[in-house]
């Protein structure tokens, strides 16, 4: 395993567009992205407008989910989630085993677009 996230990054750009989503699928599972008290925040605003339409969770699920919106890390931001309230990621397996070193994923984008700023001093 490569020692930094940004050097495993781009061993990826080498990879056939299923093998990078078969990577994705995997980082997905092991996503804790949805207990997260920033995530819930989102899902509870989206899970308002969807209840007083009469929505409710998918069938076999007991919250709402986000469709697609998981996995940060590696995605980038949320496209629901703009208000950081807490973060989860330090807390991760994902983030744990592939040796990420920043946070709020959901907001600030993923280890590779965070990486990027600070390497060239942009906020």
């Amino acid at each position: 395993m490569p020692s930094d996230y940004f050097e495993l990054m781009l061993r990826t750009l080498h990879l056939t567009a299923e093998e990078r989503e078969l990577i994705l699928e995997k980082r997905k599972k092991q996503c804790i992205c949805d207990m997260c008290p920033t995530y819930k925040a989102c899902v509870l605003k989206q899970k308002g407008t969807e209840a007083a339409a009469g929505g409710g969770p998918a069938e076999g699920e007991s919250e709402w989910k986000l469709e697609g919106e998981c996995a940060f890390c590696t995605v980038g931001g949320s496209s629901c989630i703009d208000e950081e309230i807490e973060c989860l990621c330090s807390t991760c397996p994902l983030s744990r085993e592939m040796g990420l070193r920043y946070s709020f994923y959901c907001t600030r984008g993923s280890e590779t677009q965070q990486k990027i700023r600070d390497v060239i001093g942009v906020g």
